[in-house]
């Protein structure tokens, strides 16, 4: 009796820890205390901690954050808010060397020794000042106890999960993905680059001026013990249909951008690479157009289209006239 009764505590604890999908609160950073307005606020997203540096907070909210966030123009992965993260920084900069940004998390309950995790995360490079670093070695790890900006992980140059391919795309969103067999009861979850300057990759991406950091936006965190829930949770983007049928070209363009689409467009907006919109213009469900961008300076626009299906972003280069 006491076997089967042992037996049956295992298997309805499992089951428990199978039913808890998400691990993670709060893991669009939707819920807030209050609305940031400004940076190094990550204390107004409810459950989300600092374990190192200053990390940002970006939500719709206020007029401050995203679309059009000061480090760059990026619309959430799902929902209207995300973190900001500076995984890297210049060791001449001010910050000096080995400066990282940690955000940190308690989960809903802690791992069990022995059970396989999956962990996700999204990623975007955010283009400072039209231009950044861009690095690799974005990452989770687990911790049992919590750490603070004044006593921030050591990088012992381990991870549980990391990406070591340098991203440098400032408009599509990355998916880091992996999984793990607890080894610990861990309480808390931390993503961060956990590694020194000397055993990270970067590439400055800047044309126009020598930038500090590599930073990055960080959006739909998971750790679950369901693989399939773990890929699909966030849904699939829509959107990604539209662009692939929506012909756009040439890009990079002199001045002139040619639009084709099987979907019926209504209307398009062009951005600045700050974010701010320059022109939005009715085009009456048509389906093959020309903007006319000649009046525009060179360097990176934002094009939004708007058809019947919904809304596709793309990336616009112009070039020297």
């Amino acid at each position: 009796m006491k076997y089967k009764f042992t037996l049956l505590f295992v298997v309805l604890f499992f089951g428990a820890v199978q039913a808890q999908i998400n691990l993670v609160p709060n893991p669009s950073f939707e819920d807030t205390v209050y609305c940031p307005t400004g940076l190094k606020q990550l204390d107004a997203c409810v459950n989300w901690l600092n374990f190192g540096g200053s990390p940002d907070y970006f939500n719709a909210c206020t007029p401050f954050g995203l679309p059009n966030s000061v480090f760059g123009f990026q619309k959430a992965h799902s929902g209207n808010a995300y973190a900001g993260v500076a995984f890297y920084s210049r060791p001449s900069g001010p910050s000096g060397p080995n400066y990282r940004e940690n955000i940190a998390i308690e989960l809903t309950s802690n791992l069990v020794i022995g059970i396989k995790y999956f962990v996700s995360f999204f990623v975007v490079n955010a283009a400072v000042n039209n231009g950044s670093i861009a690095c690799n070695k974005q990452g989770v790890n687990f911790y049992t106890l919590p750490f603070n900006s004044n006593y921030p992980p050591p990088l012992l140059n381990v991870a549980t999960l990391f990406n070591d391919s340098i991203l440098t795309d400032t408009l599509n969103w990355k998916k880091i993905s992996g999984s793990f067999i607890a080894d610990s009861s861990y309480q808390y979850l931390s993503i961060s680059n956990f590694f020194d300057d000397n055993n990270t990759d970067t590439l400055i991406t800047s044309p126009f001026s020598i930038p500090y950091h590599a930073y990055y936006y960080i959006d739909d965190v998971c750790v679950s013990t369901d693989s399939l829930y773990n890929e699909t949770w966030t849904g699939i983007n829509h959107q990604k249909k539209d662009e692939l049928i929506i012909n756009i070209y040439p890009n990079p363009s002199k001045g002139f951008l040619n639009v084709e689409s099987p979907i019926p467009i209504t209307n398009y907006s062009i951005y600045n690479f700050q974010g701010q919109l320059m022109n939005k213009v009715k085009v009456n469900t048509a389906s093959s157009f020309e903007i006319n961008l000649s009046n525009n300076l060179k360097g990176m626009y934002f094009l939004q289209i708007q058809t019947t299906k919904g809304i596709s972003n793309y990336k616009i280069i112009l070039t020297q006239q």
